[in-house]
């Protein structure tokens, strides 16, 4: 059982507040959602969770104890990007052989995979590029792993996969992931942040998203 939990996180540029009271808390076993309009920091926020990004301060720790510097490099998390994870020189066999993954694990979920595997990133669409990234995350060693837009650019059948084994795996790890298909989030997530106005609030029901803005309607 491993916890990342994170506080007292402290961002702003010039006279503008971007975080200011954050709180979160992963165990392994869990899938943590967080909600957030564009431009409300989530991405600040995961980069300064990573090592990635320096805060006027901050608290992460990894068991109890303080993480200090990148954690990805130190194998603690695992991060997708909103964008492309691998370089497109890459090609999908060499990103397994990077990221240690066991290949059959992907092409059991993933079996056109077997037809491309071969090929740089560049080379396939955008969404079979991203179902494999979102896998070969999935299956990693690290004992947590953030997501931001992981459902982005997948057919709706892939997206209900995904999220189906993101159910599965988090027997091993822990996941934090963000999403604009909220309704999915909501569906899988074990417990849901919104971030609005530079603070996180845990929610309970539905009528908190229409309370802190999230919604507009349920």
């Amino acid at each position: 059982m491993n916890t990342l939990e994170f506080d007292s996180l402290y961002l702003e540029f010039g006279l503008h507040r971007v975080l200011s009271s954050i709180h979160m808390k992963c165990t392994t076993g869990q899938l943590v959602g967080l909600l957030g309009r564009n431009g409300s920091g989530k991405s600040c926020l995961m980069r300064i969770v990573l090592g990635t990004m320096k805060a006027e301060s901050s608290s992460v720790r990894f068991n109890g104890k303080a993480l200090v510097g990148d954690y990805i490099k130190q194998q603690r998390i695992a991060y997708l990007p909103q964008d492309d994870l691998l370089p497109s020189f890459v090609t999908f066999s060499q990103a397994v052989d990077l990221y240690q993954v066991d290949y059959s694990k992907i092409e059991k979920q993933f079996p056109d995979v077997k037809n491309f595997i071969r090929r740089k990133s560049s080379e396939v669409s955008g969404g079979q590029r991203r179902f494999f990234e979102a896998l070969l995350l999935v299956y990693s060693s690290h004992p947590f792993c953030i997501m931001d837009e992981p459902f982005s650019g997948l057919m709706p059948i892939q997206v209900e996969k995904l999220m189906a084994i993101l159910q599965e795996e988090k027997r091993n790890k822990g996941f934090i992931i963000t999403d604009h298909l909220h309704r999915s989030i909501r569906s899988i997530s074990d417990y849901l942040y919104v971030l609005t106005n530079g603070r996180t609030y845990k929610i309970s029901s539905e009528e908190q998203l229409l309370e802190l803005g999230y919604l507009s309607t349920i």
